[in-house]
């Protein structure tokens, strides 16, 4: 398929490709009409707008069921799992580890940073490997093997400990995110993108939401019994819960349309996937060449969403300091400092929904991602100008930094809609883009959050409201590059 000679579907600034000179193919894709495919209508746009699959023909329609039932149900709990974990560190934290493990000064930054260091080197060898073994192989076997060292950190006698500890954890979860866009990239239109990827990051916030509530619960029910502190108890639950999840992983994720050995599969159900992939341009997997890295290096997107992606995290982690804050003030028990951070955590589930029905619905991922860091950036200017006297004030600015994360999928899902011509070009820049992103973290958060300066980090709040800007600016140049300048395969490549 030539990216050249390509007209685009309806997207806006998100445009993808689909060749003129393919055969209709038997899904009823309700966009711009022509090629064989049913003709866009206002009941059609309005259904699609509702859930994008309701305008399709019963068999497809059935078909996305199928998968929805599978992939979505594996990476949501599986993701939840993820977040449960990370969340589960700053909450035991307040809930007496500091204490038990004599924690002073950065330890605190530097459990984030070993865990970060870790995400920086596992991110894009895991990746890499997933050209070579199969998604569902490798995903959920890393899921075990976390499972099992975040239930050894109950077991931690010392913080240096559980700077090892954290370390491994990372370097496996870093195949968690990168492997599951792209593993939803495989499956699933534009049109089909975004909710899915919101959905899925919702599950990171009811994650976080869930850890506040359970670890007020094991406070005042568990504390203290067979000798385990509240805190021990919640790393023990979060890896007794990894295992099972992890083996339905083996037989829920399907790798891609035209290698998938998922017995729920029919032969019917493949041919449909790959028709529907063809007809947006998305190209199958295909040998990893190494040329392919000055491939990607030749191209913007690699560099602008780096930056864009990087920006999104470090301005986001501000919200680890919430809890935090709230400890500092002393008008609250320790039960109310875990569960007080969920408020911003259901903001963040209802923020990425919302999100999500507005790029689906006006075709158009720009505009739901300015609309995300505005918001944080508001929040992040009300705490740089700290009315520690005025505690809503506060309280409306730590709630108003949540508001930017239902976002964050919205941007790799358009850089994997911008990459569909290859996907080894969207596996690997997706791995460098995470990459770039958390290896900026490891170390800016030392400068930024010094726990001497808590709670009162003047320059991290500061900071946080310029990473967000630079996001609203750099997502305005991608919307722009993506319509003037749209990467295409090298003609002389053999991908």
């Amino acid at each position: 398929m030539d990216p050249s000679k390509h007209s685009t579907i309806g997207r806006g600034d998100d445009s993808e490709s689909v060749s003129k000179n393919d055969p209709p193919v038997a899904v009823s894709e309700s966009i711009d009409g022509g090629d064989g495919r049913q003709k866009d209508t206002v009941t059609r746009k309005f259904l699609r707008i509702i859930w994008d699959s309701l305008d399709k023909s019963p068999q497809e329609r059935k078909f996305i069921n199928k998968v929805d039932c599978w992939i979505m149900t594996y990476i949501c709990v599986a993701y939840f799992v993820k977040y449960l974990d990370q969340t589960n560190v700053v909450n035991a934290y307040v809930s007496g580890m500091k204490e038990d493990l004599s924690m002073g000064g950065q330890d605190y930054n530097l459990l984030q940073t070993m865990f970060t260091v870790g995400y920086c080197l596992g991110n894009l060898p895991s990746q890499l490997a997933m050209t070579k073994v199969r998604p569902s192989v490798w995903l959920p076997s890393l899921e075990i093997i976390w499972g099992i060292l975040v239930m050894a950190m109950a077991g931690a006698k010392n913080v240096q400990t559980m700077y090892a500890l954290r370390f491994l954890i990372g370097f496996l979860e870093a195949s968690a995110y990168p492997g599951i866009l792209t593993l939803l990239g495989n499956w699933y239109t534009p049109q089909e993108l975004g909710k899915r990827s919101a959905i899925f990051i919702a599950s990171s916030a009811i994650a976080q939401m869930f850890s506040g509530y359970l670890q007020a619960a094991l406070y005042s029910g568990m504390n203290g019994k067979h000798g385990l502190a509240a805190w021990q108890w919640l790393f023990i639950f979060d890896g007794i819960i990894t295992v099972p999840i992890a083996a339905f992983g083996y037989m829920a994720i399907p790798d891609s349309p035209v290698n998938s050995k998922a017995r729920w599969l029919k032969p019917e159900d493949r041919d449909m996937a790959m028709a529907r992939m063809e007809q947006v341009g998305r190209k199958p997997p295909a040998k990893l060449h190494w040329k392919i890295i000055p491939e990607i290096f030749k191209m913007w997107p690699v560099y602008l969403f780096s930056i864009v992606f990087a920006s999104q995290l470090l301005g986001m982690r501000i919200i680890n300091y919430f809890t935090i804050y709230l400890k500092s003030t002393g008008l609250y028990t320790v039960e109310e400092v875990n569960i007080i951070p969920t408020g911003g955590f259901g903001i963040q589930v209802v923020t990425t929904l919302f999100y999500a029905w507005l790029s689906d619905g006006i075709g158009r991922r720009t505009p739901s991602i300015v609309i995300a860091a505005s918001l944080s950036l508001i929040g992040c200017i009300i705490l740089s100008v700290y009315p520690e006297h005025n505690h809503a004030a506060m309280m409306a600015g730590w709630l108003l930094a949540y508001a930017q994360m239902g976002a964050s999928a919205l941007i790799l899902t358009k850089l994997n809609e911008i990459l569909s011509f290859s996907n080894e070009h969207r596996l690997v820049v997706i791995g460098i883009v995470d990459t770039f992103g958390f290896v900026m973290n490891a170390w800016v958060i030392l400068l930024t959050y010094p726990s001497g300066d808590a709670p009162r980090f003047s320059i991290g709040y500061e900071m946080a409201a310029m990473f967000f800007a630079i996001e609203i600016i750099g997502i305005l140049v991608i919307s722009y590059c993506s319509r003037k300048w749209k990467p295409s395969l090298p003609a002389q490549s053999s991908l």
